[in-house]
């Protein structure tokens, strides 16, 4: 409870430095650079501080390509377009898929008019937004390896998936 509480005085309080605009035109392409900024500003930030401490996770591991790590890190959630999704929604999203999770999930739905149905296409970004990311990276021609590693980021672990997709999923429940 304590780290909803937190990550919600984030959201309200969430912008992005010059030193965060200069970490990500390091690490993504112009391209990758226009879909991160499509995010909200709380998105972008919880996603400068999943790429951040992905590293950390890493920094002691043999296995990992950084480069990708941090570039997966930074795109994971680019499948939540601003706009999507307000603060509030996301509130209502997070605490109805910790009470009831597969009737928050059937609940979703795509499309966007008038306040009942925000809400509902709220539930269903926060569902899908893996595929969502994963396609919009796969229209901009980006790597395969990121792709399936953006699409399968909230998926259960399974046998001889990539290093990076195991420290992005540490690093993004810890955010």
């Amino acid at each position: 409870m304590l780290t909803r509480v937190k990550q919600f005085v984030a959201a309200i309080t969430a912008k992005v430095t010059a030193l965060d605009r200069n970490f990500i035109r390091k690490n993504l392409r112009a391209e990758e650079q226009a879909l991160f900024y499509r995010m909200n500003v709380p998105d972008q930030c919880h996603a400068l501080s999943v790429a951040r401490t992905a590293l950390k996770l890493a920094a002691e591991r043999s296995d990992i390509d950084r480069e990708l790590l941090v570039k997966c890190a930074l795109l994971h959630d680019v499948g939540k377009l601003r706009g999507d999704v307000s603060t509030w929604d996301k509130v209502v999203t997070v605490i109805a898929h910790k009470v009831a999770p597969h009737r928050a999930e059937a609940w979703g739905k795509y499309g966007q008019g008038g306040r009942l149905a925000n809400l509902r296409h709220a539930f269903y970004t926060y569902y899908h937004h893996p595929e969502r990311g994963a396609g919009l990276l796969a229209i901009i021609g980006e790597d395969c390896k990121v792709v399936e590693i953006i699409r399968r980021h909230h998926e259960a672990p399974e046998a001889r998936e990539p290093a990076e997709l195991d420290v992005l999923r540490q690093a993004d429940n810890l955010h």
